[in-house]
């Protein structure tokens, strides 16, 4: 019976140990944002969002509990400055941010549900993630992840009204891919 006991405080103990968790930074120069959409229905136009600020609550096991992270689309670039300077000066707002509300998978595999803003706008919207390494560099860890995720542009006020030959200039659909290294504080 005490033998029982013992086991049964053993596993309550590991089951119910709580799952250490630190701070980290997302690294500037390691972290950016890719995005895609169609142009006039013919070809994908590509383009890089960076980093402006952005910061994760990481378990040990590599999900993280807490993310924010703020990107700068001031400094966005599709390779067209003309392009580039019309949609920052009529479309997009200086920056977006995107919230955490949780995570739910295993760290080769997890969606980050979270709330991204645009023009003042929020809609949650859900990231297929991976963990694709971890190291410890210079006695700090580090996670590095990347995702997915699409969104519907009309969905943030991003309307294009012209059309061309009875075609949209630009697709509703935004494909965003990103990827992170999260350095621990």
């Amino acid at each position: 019976m005490i033998r029982l006991s013992i086991a049964t405080g053993l596993l309550l103990l590991f089951t119910c140990a709580p799952t250490f968790a630190a701070d980290f930074t997302l690294e500037k120069a390691h972290t950016q944002a890719d995005f895609v959409v169609k142009h006039m229905f013919v070809s994908e136009v590509h383009g890089q969002i960076t980093l402006a600020t952005g910061s994760a609550t990481i378990a040990e096991n590599g999900l993280p509990s807490a993310i924010n992270a703020t990107f700068d689309l001031t400094t966005f670039g599709t390779g067209n400055g003309t392009r580039d300077a019309d949609l920052r000066d009529h479309y997009l707002p200086p920056a977006i941010t995107f919230v955490e509300k949780s995570v739910k998978g295993n760290p080769k595999a997890f969606t980050i549900t979270g709330n991204l803003t645009i023009h003042g706008v929020t809609k949650t919207v859900n990231i297929a993630t991976t963990l694709d390494t971890t190291a410890v560099v210079q006695g700090k860890k580090h996670y590095a992840y990347s995702g997915t995720t699409t969104i519907d542009r009309r969905d943030y006020g991003i309307a294009f009204g012209p059309l061309l030959d009875n075609s949209l200039i630009t697709g509703d659909e935004v494909k965003i891919h990103f990827e992170t290294d999260a350095q621990e504080n």
